[in-house]
């Protein structure tokens, strides 16, 4: 064998070598990523090609809203309020930016026109969604409500905001006050901090339990342990007799922009992410 020969088959090795090489690295990256679509339970998943390495198994398995009642109200001639009750099954998620749609029909369960909007819900929370006078020209007689592009999130060191009313009053305005109805009560905010805005959601019953008027509020910089006043007028007459109401705050824990910063010039925070 001449050297020009063995010389050649020494470049030829180093060059299948290096092909090796690239190869191998190139499958063992692959390999040892993690595979959390081989329908296989391994690499430390908790489920089938979800936890461990892979997403979390409550997010890949995350449940829907759920929508408990959907009722529609008459204000007054060419206006419409629309409620809601819905519920977020999930236990550790919710979301900042639930996108919604409320759909209305008219008597013989034709389409009419659709109202969209964005709310948020907590983990495990069953709360109000009400829209105020949306204008149709034709009579309502039902509404749908419906979800889209909910951005899911899982908040850590999490507590439930803690809104408590107290000194609750419904009452029918005199010939010399303004408007028909009134309500009012005052919220105090039982956590440790300081929130920018406080939204509160008034809906009134009769001995039926039947919804008859609704109504809502915003209550701007609430801080730590603060109290504070509101009321709401209704300026059309209500159809029934009131006998419940019912008054629901909440606050979006998921917005930044909505904890309010300390007196040492740090900004609050209800969770970490």
């Amino acid at each position: 064998m001449t050297k020009r020969t063995v010389k050649q088959i020494i470049i030829a090795l180093i060059f299948f070598l290096v092909l090796f090489s690239f190869a191998f690295l190139i499958y063992y990256f692959i390999k040892s990523g993690p595979t959390c679509d081989d329908g296989i339970k391994n690499q430390a998943e908790e489920e089938i090609d979800c936890g461990g390495p892979c997403s979390s198994c409550e997010l890949i398995n995350i449940e829907d809203i759920e929508v408990l009642w959907v009722k529609v109200i008459s204000n007054q001639e060419g206006f419409y309020d629309l409620a809601a009750q819905i519920k977020n099954p999930n236990q550790n998620y919710g979301s900042g930016q639930v996108s919604y749609q409320f759909e209305l029909y008219d008597i013989q369960d034709k389409f009419i026109a659709k109202y969209s909007g964005s709310t948020f819900i907590l983990s495990n929370q069953t709360k109000y969604l009400i829209k105020v006078r949306v204008e149709s020209n034709s009579m309502v007689n039902r509404a749908k409500l419906s979800f889209s592009q909910i951005e899911w999130e899982k908040p850590e060191n999490y507590q439930f905001p803690e809104l408590i009313v107290q000194q609750k009053e419904y009452r029918l305005l005199s010939d010399k006050e303004t408007g028909f109805s009134q309500a009012r009560a005052v919220v105090i905010n039982k956590t440790n901090f300081d929130f920018n805005k406080i939204d509160v959601d008034i809906l009134l019953f009769d001995s039926f339990r039947n919804l008859i008027a609704i109504n809502s509020t915003e209550i701007s910089t609430l801080l730590a342990n603060q109290e504070r006043d509101f009321t709401v007028i209704w300026f059309n007459k209500i159809d029934g007799q009131v006998v419940f109401v019912e008054m629901e705050p909440e606050t979006n824990i998921f917005d930044p922009d909505n904890y309010l910063p300390v007196s040492r010039g740090e900004q609050e925070r209800f969770q970490e992410y």
